[in-house]
């Protein structure tokens, strides 16, 4: 199912510049307390905004291996790293990691395992490519927890369980702890990090992640095209008369290759 999923550089630019989305990063990376001149590595780069951060922090004598199944996305993220000559990438798959057993000091994986069969595989790869007391950091959503204000509760329940049939892996966090530990990272840190609005604005996370879940929905059948304007409409007239509300968390797990 998750081959078909596409995201453009340009709806992950719109999503990812989205102020909850930084404040997100800097949660994030303040967690992992990236050191200068190390090597890291991030597992599902997108269009480079956390490439482009790690790059920053770990500074010239550091690396940062970008890497994702989509060779868009990579011309994507060493666009927006340009002059950044710590930065190489390659089109690699989560599961099938091409780098050398405890080769990284840190890995990052944000938003990426949800649409991965086998989890437990790719962390195990994760795991592998860390050194021992190397950092590994993982970042997934569970959008059983959104919280949202709709005069059609019953069309966001049908657009919300579309998206849980669509991807092969919804619902992660629960079991992170414990996929981690099997694959012998010891999770240290465990953060909700919540992404709320409260203003219908198209460059907020929740109005563009909204239009794309909706879209999704009506490419599945699950609902018509009249059901998605419709829904998509009261959103914005919710938002005209000052009562949009939308609240999803994010988990971040972090853990230390044992």
């Amino acid at each position: 199912m998750a081959e078909s999923i596409h995201y453009s550089p340009a709806t992950l630019n719109t999503s990812y510049s989205a102020p909850e989305i930084i404040n997100q990063r800097r949660v994030t990376l303040d967690a992992l307390t990236v050191q200068p001149g190390q090597n890291i590595l991030d597992a599902g780069c997108g269009s480079g905004f956390l490439t482009y951060e790690l790059a920053n922090l770990v500074g010239n004598n550091g690396t940062v291996m970008a890497i994702d199944k989509s060779e868009e996305m990579i011309d994507a993220t060493m666009e927006r790293c340009t002059g950044l000559g710590q930065v190489t990438s390659r089109i690699a798959n989560v599961k099938e990691l091409p780098f050398d057993d405890n080769h990284f000091d840190a890995v990052t994986c944000t938003q990426v395992l949800l649409y991965v069969g086998d989890v437990a595989k790719a962390i195990g790869e994760l795991s592998r490519v860390t050194r021992n007391g190397g950092r590994v950091a993982i970042l997934e959503t569970d959008w059983r927890s959104a919280i949202m204000h709709s005069h059609h509760p019953e069309l966001t329940d049908t657009i919300f369980t579309a998206w849980d049939k669509t991807v092969p892996s919804p619902n992660l966090p629960g079991r992170l702890s414990r996929l981690m530990h099997e694959a012998g990272i010891n999770v240290t840190h465990k953060e909700a990090i919540p992404l709320l609005n409260t203003d219908f604005d198209p460059g907020n996370f929740s109005v563009s992640s909204l239009n794309w879940l909706s879209g999704n929905a009506y490419k599945r059948g699950a609902i018509s095209k009249e059901q998605s304007a419709l829904w998509r409409d009261d959103l914005e007239k919710l938002g005209d008369q000052g009562e949009y509300f939308f609240c999803v968390n994010r988990f971040l797990f972090i853990g230390s290759k044992i």
